[in-house]
């Protein structure tokens, strides 16, 4: 024990007699971080080829062929209306696979939410990642007639999103001028059932009113998927992609 404890008063003393250390002086360099500055390493480039082919085979699988670009616009748009429509469409079938007793009365899909344009010709799986990159759930709330009522409002006065299942005339002052869901006039008495994101469904893009909903069911589905396996099948079938506008969103 005693030899020990000199050990470490040595090592001590030692250590705090040093001189403490200075910079003296700094010296930099730009460093490149262009691509051409590294090198490939060649095994994990091995590595991640398979991969790396399989998901370009995968985004280059071709679902569908369309007879003209689909592009966003306000108050409605070609692109809009299809992705509003299949949204509709999913959660009517969604329902009856489900043997629920009601479907949804109307569909919404915010503008922003779709962040490109579709192409004339042919439309990959890749063009449907970037039209709709997130990982967003296709969602059914149960609304009073009044929740509706703001909701819909709230659309108007921001000029234009896609719809199905409702047609919205409103004034230059973004205001509701008529209003018809299911092709029967507005009853603010009646409880709806709205299909969309869950983002929207969380209150998301100023839609809080949302969060008044009496009823919120999670399907699971991402509404990419839905679009991808929807568009799969009308190619099977020999369909192309022909999107008509038909005034569901209109100034008065």
């Amino acid at each position: 024990m005693r030899y020990s404890f000199i050990l470490i008063t040595l090592l001590i003393i030692s250590f705090s007699c040093k001189t403490p250390l200075s910079v003296s002086s700094v010296q930099m360099e730009n460093i490149s971080n262009q691509p051409s500055s590294f090198s490939d390493d060649s095994a994990i480039v091995r590595l991640v080829a398979p991969y790396r082919q399989s998901l370009e085979e995968d985004m280059s699988e071709v679902l569908a062929i369309s007879s003209e670009e689909l592009s966003k616009a306000k108050p409605e748009s070609k692109l809009s209306n299809f992705v509003a429509d299949l949204l509709m469409n999913s959660g009517k079938s969604y329902c009856r696979m489900n043997n629920k007793a009601f479907s949804p009365d109307m569909a919404f899909v915010n503008y922003g939410g779709l962040r490109t344009s579709l192409p004339r010709g042919e439309v990959t799986v890749g063009k449907i990642y970037e039209l709709m990159p997130f990982e967003n759930e296709m969602v059914l709330l149960k609304l009073s007639g009044a929740t509706m009522m703001e909701f819909l409002k709230q659309v108007a006065a921001r000029g234009g999103d896609g719809i199905a299942g409702v047609k919205l005339g409103i004034q230059a002052d973004g205001s509701i001028s008529s209003l018809q869901i299911g092709g029967r006039t507005f009853n603010e008495a009646q409880d709806y059932w709205l299909v969309t994101n869950d983002y929207i469904a969380g209150g998301g893009d100023a839609m809080t009113m949302l969060a008044e909903a009496t009823e919120y069911l999670g399907t699971g589905l991402r509404i990419r998927d839905l679009i991808i396996d929807s568009l799969k099948q009308n190619y099977k079938d020999g369909k192309r992609i022909r999107i008509e506008l038909d005034g569901r969103f209109y100034y008065e």
